[in-house]
């Protein structure tokens, strides 16, 4: 019997610790206190008095919504029941201001209770030591204008607050109590429809409220006379060959006061340890230090700039670099910056950076292939999207980035700049790299209603972006277009500010092939729509040689039947109604659908049109991702649109809202696995992809086809070797006319000591791959699988070893294992199956391991299941 999959349950450990871990804060600042508690807001509608008014101790908010931030308007709202989950069946229809259809830059309807200024409101303590320090009110994307009072004063107005992508740090010192109780009310105006805020494009419904409110923490801190801002750190390796770092680091600092101020700038470096909470940054004892003397003039504000031609120390020998998944380490450095002024701390900062270099070069195909520390990255990933409401959650983060290491994927693409602090801090942490820029298909493309108001706050939005993320290892490419090249008198503004403010990462003009006047040629495709956003048949992929920014054969994703149930009541499942029309995009369901019925027959009822879905996903996405890993670097990178949704969804993931994995998620995990065994459906050959930056050899492949019968057609090894970060070909399929008209492929790869490093299967059709009917699949004869399993418990860990043994002539297909919890009949979610929706030739045993996290808050008791497409049901209580 060989050994278990050695590859996959590495990388599965690793993954599965993201679950359970807290990240560190990524930066510090002297005294910050987070304002989340003790929050309330109204609409102006209901409220007669002015901001003076309001943010003093002898207002009192009656008839307010108790709320904590971040929030949006209508995310209080829906947790104080003002209105229903809009998460759920049809109820976002029944918010008052809702807008059917897709609409990005059309104004609110006239009746929209969002349409007119919401206030804000918190009441806090100062802390009595703040006292004789400058204190600062710091806002990071408030959407979209806003008037701040603090104790009866106005501090800012929405001339200056303004910019849902904007970092604003507001001196409060004359204003702020400390020792005392202070009020503030935020007087916050709904974007209109050219303003540049959040769009959401066709990825799910735009929320009636457009996500009027705070999107990311308001918190105070304070500094002493001077202040320090935007402290940066940039890294060149190549010139060393990798082994030595020259760091150069600047930062902003500011004299508060109107006379001259002598300060001393020190810093230290150390490398991050992150074992313990499931990183690869593996610290040490060395300290760097390095410090400097500036002189200040009354309220001058400068930039220092500190380099190895002046600090020796900033030359690094022997770093330890950050990699990408599957790569290498996630290798975390720590710089402590603090500015002192005759000995006391004025300011401080912390930064946590990696020592990494990224580049790109386009091939002679025009393709761009891009470059970490001068290895090539085939870029693998999804369009990422944070929760529709806007409602921050570490632990939804910790859950996308642990399901995209476990996929074996290593980019995520964040259109319109999306997600929490937190989720780029796991990025660095974990490895999944990065593409940022604006969003397509909404005000920021709309240039030709732009006016100079408009591109100051495009350019601004750009600054505070680029200052807030350029730190980060994980983000490799800034994309300052989407679906357009922006106009020249745009682009030239945006190129200065990436060029000034950052130069370490490439950066495009587009997601599409389009060439500016500016940039060039961008060695990037996307699309073409709308085939490749609904359906293409496996054979199609192969010819994609290209970069492509968005495409994935997801026009319907049916979420698996459990997911479905939370989603609509039990009347709206089936047949289908407005509950699913509202979770389907009307411009690309209908090919998928179509593929669908002409593929596998057309279901009979809802369990069998949810599992044949999942079948059709992981059939269609897991070639996509082989095509373009058995073609790199001709092909250099593929975004599956998308990786995660918004709200609950039926198109466009790879993952459902609940965090039920579908079948495209085993599809994509499967194809992008680190030493790879696969089947290429355009030359009927067989490919080993080598992903990992090593040789292997003396590697052994066993290849089996069987006809539909069962009969054996072909059972051949072979021994063979492969070159690092490689493709090779080892076998080629001959004869394929004399099987029958469906015929079953089945692949394994072994090392040499006999352990399972990859194992594949494929269902083909004689009449080819465009031609394929798979519908005398529903004629497999039924059969019963043998599981036996051991248990294992790691505090709240749960660690199922499952061997299931086929002891039939038959085949077992589509073989589905689950985890419910057997009080509430729900499934466990996050779920870590090393595999899913597979196949057992007769009389093949499979050793399958799970995990998941027993969250004693929501699941009492754990119940095993088994079932498939032609899979007598198993159910037993896991003990």
């Amino acid at each position: 019997m060989p050994k278990v999959k050695n590859f996959s349950l590495i990388f599965f450990i690793l993954s599965f610790s993201i679950f359970f871990v807290t990240q560190k804060i990524y930066t510090q600042e002297l005294n910050k206190i987070i304002l989340s508690n003790g929050w309330n807001i109204a609409s102006s509608s209901n409220v007669k008095e002015n901001g003076e008014a309001i943010s003093t101790n002898k207002f009192t908010p009656q008839n307010w919504y108790k709320t904590t931030m971040p929030s949006t308007i209508l995310a209080t709202l829906v947790s104080n029941n003002v209105y229903p989950d809009p998460f759920y069946s049809t109820n976002i229809e029944k918010i008052d201001g809702y807008r059917e259809g897709i609409w990005r830059t059309e104004e609110m309807p006239e009746d929209s209770p969002f349409k007119v200024p919401w206030w804000f409101r918190s009441e806090f303590t100062i802390p009595a030591n703040f006292k004789g320090k400058h204190i600062w009110l710091n806002l990071h994307s408030v959407n979209y204008k806003v008037d701040v009072w603090l104790n009866g004063k106005l501090v800012a107005d929405s001339t200056l607050i303004e910019g849902t992508y904007r970092l604003f740090s507001l001196d409060i010192t004359d204003y702020a109590l400390a020792g005392r109780k202070n009020y503030l009310a935020l007087k916050i105006y709904p974007p209109k429809g050219m303003d540049l805020s959040v769009a959401w494009v066709d990825w799910n419904p735009t929320p009636p409220d457009r996500n009027t409110g705070i999107w990311y923490d308001i918190y105070l801190s304070t500094t002493g006379p001077i202040k320090l801002q935007h402290p940066f750190i940039k890294t060149n390796l190549a010139k060393y060959n990798y082994k030595i770092a020259d760091l150069e680091i600047n930062c902003e600092v500011e004299n508060l006061e109107n006379k001259g101020i002598k300060t001393l700038l020190k810093g230290t470096i150390t490398k991050v340890n992150n074992l313990k909470e499931g990183g690869t940054s593996r610290g040490g004892n060395k300290k760097i230090t390095f410090e400097k003397r500036v002189s200040l003039n009354g309220k001058e504000k400068k930039i220092i700039n500190l380099t190895p031609a002046e600090l020796k120390e900033l030359i690094i020998k022997d770093p330890k670099l950050w990699w990408p998944n599957l790569v290498g380490d996630q290798n975390l450095y720590n710089l402590k910056l603090e500015l002192f002024i005759n000995g006391k701390l004025s300011d401080v900062k912390n930064i946590t950076f990696g020592i990494r270099e990224v580049d790109s070069y386009i091939t002679e195909k025009g393709n761009r292939v891009f470059k970490v520390n001068g290895k090539n990255i085939l870029i693998r990933g999804g369009g990422y999207a944070e929760d529709m409401l806007l409602r921050q959650s570490k632990e939804r983060d910790e859950h996308d980035i642990a399901y995209a290491k476990f996929m074996n994927l290593n980019t995520l693409r964040m259109e319109g700049i999306r997600g929490s602090d937190y989720l780029y801090e796991l990025c660095d942490k974990y490895g999944i790299m990065l593409i940022v820029g604006w969003c397509c298909c909404s005000a920021w493309e709309r240039w030709e209603h732009w006016d100079s108001h408009t591109l100051e706050i495009a350019k601004k939005s750009l600054t505070d972006e680029v200052l807030r993320l350029r730190n980060h290892p994980s983000i490799i490419n800034w994309l300052y277009g989407s679906d357009k090249f922006p106009p020249a008198y745009v682009e030239k503004e945006y190129i200065s500010i990436l060029n000034k403010l950052d130069g370490t990462r490439p950066y495009q003009s587009s997601a599409t092939a389009e060439s500016s006047e500016i940039a060039g040629a961008t060695g990037l495709f996307m699309g073409p729509w709308p085939e490749v956003y609904s359906y293409l048949p496996p054979s199609k992929w192969y010819s994609k040689l290209e970069f492509n920014t968005e495409a994935g054969p997801s026009g319907e994703q049916i979420a698996p039947i459990e997911s479905l149930q939370k989603m609509m009541r039990e009347d709206e499942l089936w047949p289908m109604g407005r509950a699913w029309e509202i979770r389907l995009h009307p411009n690309f369901y209908k090919d998928m659908r179509n593929a669908l019925f002409t593929r596998y027959g057309e279901p009979n009822n809802l369990n069998e049109y949810s599992l044949k879905s999942q079948i059709l996903q992981l059939e269609t996405t897991k070639a996509m991702f082989e095509a373009f890993g058995r073609n790199k670097y001709n092909a250099s990178g593929i975004i599956y649109w998308m990786f995660n949704s918004a709200w609950p969804t039926l198109y466009w993931q790879f993952f459902d809202y609940f965090y039920t994995p579908n079948g495209a998620f085993y599809g994509a995990k499967k194809a992008c696995e680190p030493l790879h065994i696969q089947y290429a459906y355009d030359d009927n050959s067989i490919y080993l992809i080598n992903n990992l930056y090593k040789n292997y050899d003396n590697l052994k492949v066993n290849i089996k086809v069987h006809d539909f019968h069962m009969n054996k057609k072909l059972d051949y090894s072979l021994q063979t070797d492969i070159n690092s970060d490689s493709v090779k070909k080892i076998y080629t399929l001959n004869n394929v006319s004399e099987l029958t008209s469906i015929y079953f492929v089945n692949l394994e790869l072994f090392d040499k000591d006999n352990s399972l490093l990859s194992d594949n299967f494929y269902w083909l059709s004689k009449n080819g791959d465009d031609q394929a009917d798979f519908s005398e699949l529903m004629n497999l004869s039924p059969l019963k699988l043998d599981v036996s399993y051991k248990i294992q418990k790691d505090n709240d860990i749960v660690s199922v070893d499952i061997v299931l043994a086929n002891k039939t002539k038959y085949l077992a297909f589509a073989v589905n294992p689950k985890i419910i919890d057997s009080v509430n009949n729900e499934l466990i979610t996050p779920i870590y199956w090393e595999d899913n929706y597979f196949a057992m030739l007769p009389n093949e045993q499979k050793h399958l391991r799970v995990k998941f996290y027993n969250d004693k808050t929501r699941y009492t008791a754990h119940k095993f299941i088994i079932n498939g497409w032609n899979i007598e049901e198993l159910s037993f209580d896991l003990k």
